[in-house]
């Protein structure tokens, strides 16, 4: 991502593309190995069955729907903020029509909590606290708070 856009999401102000509370989903992405560096970037892979894959796809669309993915590894946590950006396909068989089909997803993304322990404590709607200036709930600033344009350092909420 070249773009240099401080928040996650491309959508007008005006859009309405929140949801009822009842309808928010929070999905986590549990990797079995692999790291997460300080900064929150990664680079994760899983094998998995049909019913793992489905039950993925299924969580990355409510994530997206949400607006935030947690992903997981043995060595590190992020949550993002996720706004979508893009998908591809590709097919590519050999001389008996069997090959490797692959989708490709693109969405930008900002960190918004980073930790080194997995089994740490966690903020937003995981733990239960953080995330939120109290300005933007009591309406005390004129900032606009939106797609968390506030968090300078997700390390530290």
């Amino acid at each position: 991502m070249t773009d240099e856009r401080d928040d996650a999401s491309d959508e007008s102000d005006s859009e309405d593309h929140g949801l009822p509370p009842e309808d928010l989903q929070y999905p986590e992405f549990v990797f079995e190995e692999g790291e997460i560096a300080d900064d929150g970037s990664f680079e994760l892979d899983a094998d998995l069955d049909r019913d793992e894959l489905r039950a993925w796809v299924e969580d990355l669309a409510g994530g997206l729907a949400s607006h935030d993915i947690a992903v997981e590894s043995p060595d590190g946590y992020v949550t993002l903020g996720v706004a979508p950006e893009g998908a591809s396909m590709s097919f590519d068989p050999d001389e008996s029509g069997v090959g490797e089909f692959a989708v490709t997803v693109e969405m930008r993304a900002k960190a918004m909590f980073v930790a080194d322990d997995p089994e740490g404590e966690k903020v937003g709607a995981r733990g239960g606290k953080g995330f939120v200036p109290i300005e933007a709930l009591t309406g005390e600033s004129d900032d606009e708070y939106r797609c968390y344009n506030w968090i300078d350092d997700p390390t530290d909420p």
